[in-house]
């Protein structure tokens, strides 16, 4: 099949292609040596990368993957977990990203959401995943990862499988949405690489750039910007099992990483590991670090510039529309403190009152979005999909402002939904398993500001006339439950909760009493 070509890079001068992976392959092809991600002392070259995702989808072909089909997969973070996605891709399928944190009954939602034709997980998740798929009611094919990576590596020569077309779905991440039930967001390779391709464009990435992705991969944050960003255009990527602020503080010196991307958390825990050592880092092979998920503190942003060198600048995007407002790295000029950049190129944008009317620069509105990157609908969801847009503008529950220089400023969400170190949470959701107890009459959950974490949930409750419960039984109820980043941090018992005349919970009066 005859290459496609997407996207013209206007620092080299080359047009790229325009499925993932073809553009691998191209990378591969034409920079066989050049590394392509380093894992402790384990690393892969482009070349390596392009055979071992080869071989290993020989063995899933073998195995019932083929186009058009789902693969669920639950593992920690590792080479064969970015090996095994590019295989997924080549046998024309979808990756069903799931993450690691999840109860066994959230998984289980997943696997029937998707009805998968493989389920796999690393041998560290298998009795989880397997709990899992008890709980699912559905008798699903599974294998374990490194048992299939043992079978690729024993293949003498791979095949080079099924050409991708540009629309074929990529994969699906499950994201907290303002409903119990997680949304399910698809990608195709277009807006996959449409995506990259304008992350790229804005930071300036090239081929000499090494990323950090010292984030989960089961979800968009490390996915796509942190590594599919650097893969779009050739570049490194230095990939740890978790963040841990010393050993990305170490790496980031010893390989002279180029582009860090990370939580609010994240930079403030490197934080106070410098502040509270006195160690000091040789960071200046920096050029881009990118703040995203919450707004970073205005002093932990100045303190971080001051102890480490580190310019964070905050840029905004979607699960379902990547990215939207950024700065520009070829810039002079730092983004304003506090704002989010400017709209990316190609982007519409509206910031609108409750009428759906047009606010003035500087008045803040609800912001509604048109983007080439921006999906066609959730996975399996026509109910959602629908809510989501007005009018042929999708509602990002997020509002703003912009000022007369065209920069955006966040100021709060129009959606029950709560943000904690950079993981989206539904409040619905939480309180839902809250009035499960027995003692609970009613139940709010809110998200309460916090430096280090952005916000921290909080829960309110109102018990049954004469129950008593303590706080570590409740939490112990939701950590049966809910996946551990989900839990309330804080209680607070109430005789009743503040309501509207319209009788809906007015949740703003819960957050600073």
């Amino acid at each position: 099949m005859a290459q496609r070509w997407a996207f013209f890079n206007r620092r080299a001068r080359i047009m790229l292609p325009a499925t993932i992976t073809e553009r691998i392959d191209y990378f591969a092809s034409r920079h066989p040596e050049r590394t392509a991600i380093i894992f402790g002392e384990r690393s892969l070259t482009y070349a390596e990368f392009a055979d071992a995702s080869s071989r290993l989808a020989k063995v899933l072909r073998s195995s019932g993957v083929v186009p058009g089909e789902r693969v669920c997969f639950l593992s920690d973070n590792c080479i064969d977990y970015l090996v095994f996605y590019h295989a997924v891709l080549r046998c024309g399928a979808a990756l069903f990203p799931v993450n690691a944190d999840l109860s066994a009954s959230e998984v289980a939602y997943i696997l029937r959401h998707a009805t998968p034709v493989l389920v796999v997980s690393d041998e560290a998740h298998a009795a989880a995943m397997h709990e899992a798929m008890s709980r699912s009611g559905l008798t699903l094919p599974a294998a374990v990862l490194e048992s299939l990576v043992r079978d690729a590596s024993a293949i003498r020569e791979a095949d080079a499988g099924r050409s991708r077309l540009p629309d074929d779905l990529a994969f699906v991440v499950y994201t907290s949405g303002t409903t119990a039930a997680p949304k399910g967001v698809p990608a195709s390779d277009r807006i996959e690489l449409r995506s990259a391709d304008a992350f790229a464009s804005a930071w300036q990435v090239g081929p000499q750039d090494l990323f950090v992705c010292a984030l989960p991969l089961s979800f968009m944050f490390g996915l796509h910007t942190a590594t599919m960003v650097a893969f779009s255009q050739g570049a490194a990527v230095l990939l740890f099992e978790r963040f841990h602020p010393v050993r990305v503080l170490e790496a980031i010196e010893t390989h002279r990483a180029t582009v860090m991307l990370g939580v609010p958390t994240m930079y403030s825990m490197m934080l106070e590991h410098v502040t509270e050592t006195g160690r000091r880092y040789k960071l200046g092979s920096v050029r881009v670090a990118g703040s995203s998920g919450a707004p970073l503190a205005v002093a932990t942003r100045h303190a971080l510039e001051r102890a480490c060198g580190l310019r964070v600048q905050d840029y905004y995007a979607l699960s379902e529309c990547r990215p939207i407002f950024s700065f520009d790295a070829s810039a002079p000029e730092a983004v304003p403190v506090g704002s989010v950049g400017k709209a990316v190129p190609d982007l519409q944008v509206r910031f609108v009152d409750d009428d759906g009317r047009d606010v003035a620069p500087g008045e803040t509105g609800a912001i509604l979005v048109r983007s080439p990157t921006l999906i066609d609908s959730y996975f399996r969801d026509p109910e959602r999909s629908r809510a989501a847009v007005n009018d042929g503008w999708f509602i990002t529950g997020d509002l703003g402002r912009r000022d007369d220089a065209g920069y955006v400023y966040i100021s709060g969400r129009t959606r029950d939904q709560v943000i904690s170190s950079g993981q989206k949470i539904s409040a619905i959701e939480v309180e839902d398993v809250l009035l499960e107890h027995a003692a609970v009459a009613q139940a709010a959950v809110v998200g309460v500001p916090d430096d280090k974490y952005g916000e921290l949930l909080k829960a309110v409750i109102v018990l049954r006339t004469g129950e008593q419960v303590s706080e570590a039984s409740l939490l112990e109820h939701c950590r049966s439950r809910l996946a551990a980043y989900k839990l309330p941090r804080r209680f607070s018992f109430r005789d009743s909760l503040p309501v509207s005349p319209a009788g809906k919970v007015l949740k703003r009066e819960l957050i600073h009493e």
